[in-house]
């Protein structure tokens, strides 16, 4: 895939919105390290490389340009950015999620639309910004974000081993802009549906974007990369792993019949792939 696709009236970009560094282990779960290492090489504090890839749609029928996902975001310390070897977009004088945007072309204030598959802080943390008081506040105050209910309230009140992914700095302020809080499956906008999934953390959404007879699905961290395409290679990170691998099943089934692209949000070098039937399983397509 190109840096651009278009599908019916929704043009969509991918924007590079920076990277970060997992735990390698964390994030390959039950795969044993002498089979993921030959995947991503780690590093010697044996993390691997993440990127944080984000999408960009635009309406060619309205004015509508929605964003999917915001990355990490600078709010956080030196120590915290240091532990996840955190790299923004280059560039200075504004946010780091308006840099990204403007890399491709686009003026960061036609956003209209952030939606969020979940509010771990390396996909939410982007959305909100420090003022001159130090004071979180939104990034897009007058955009519409579109959360799923059941991960705004786990994001609130998270639990004891997901709460150093939930960040309030990054939540609570999102409550004074313009907040849809969805419940479940289904369309939240033409072509533009939200696929709810909770083997990674209670609430995530996966996002489906079709037109023009096409289908593209950005899955987050239902499969955040290339490798995680295997139904059964999960993480660490989840919440519930058998859930995941039965999630994961069905879209895999589903994104094969309609020829979906698939994007990936971690990935340290595959932005998109697609799947094909191979000796009788569902497989990603070599890149």
């Amino acid at each position: 895939m190109n840096m651009s696709e278009t599908l019916g009236r929704w043009r969509a970009t991918i924007i590079d919105g920076g990277s970060l560094s997992l735990d390698g282990g964390a994030m390959f779960g039950s795969v044993p390290r002498v089979v993921w290492e030959r995947c991503i090489e780690p590093d010697s504090e044996h993390r691997i490389p993440m990127k944080t890839r984000l999408l960009l749609l635009e309406d060619s029928q309205s004015d509508r340009v929605v964003l999917i996902d915001a990355g990490v975001g600078d709010k956080e310390d030196p120590a915290f950015r240091d532990r996840f070897a955190i790299q923004l977009p280059e560039g200075t004088g504004e946010a780091p999620l308006r840099r990204a945007i403007r890399s491709v072309g686009v003026d960061p204030q036609r956003v209209t639309d952030l939606i969020l598959t979940h509010l771990h802080f390396d996909h939410v943390g982007g959305a909100t910004q420090l003022d001159r008081e130090g004071q979180s506040t939104a990034l897009f105050p007058d955009a519409t974000h579109w959360v799923q209910q059941a991960n705004w309230d786990t994001g609130l009140s998270p639990n004891a081993r997901e709460r150093a992914s939930y960040l309030r700095q990054n939540i609570e302020p999102l409550a004074a802009a313009p907040l849809e809080k969805i419940d479940g499956n289904g369309e939240i906008l033409p072509g533009i549906s939200v696929e709810r999934v909770d083997g990674h953390t209670l609430g995530m959404q996966t996002v489906r974007i079709e037109g023009g007879g096409r289908v593209m699905r950005y899955l987050a961290d239902l499969a955040p990369t290339w490798h995680h395409l295997r139904a059964a290679w999960t993480m660490g990170y989840d919440i519930c792993a058998i859930t995941v691998v039965e999630e994961k099943q069905r879209m895999l089934e589903a994104a094969l019949e309609e020829q979906a692209l698939l994007v990936l949000e971690h990935d340290p070098v595959h932005a998109v792939t697609s799947l094909e039937e191979r000796n009788g399983k569902i497989v990603a397509r070599k890149p």
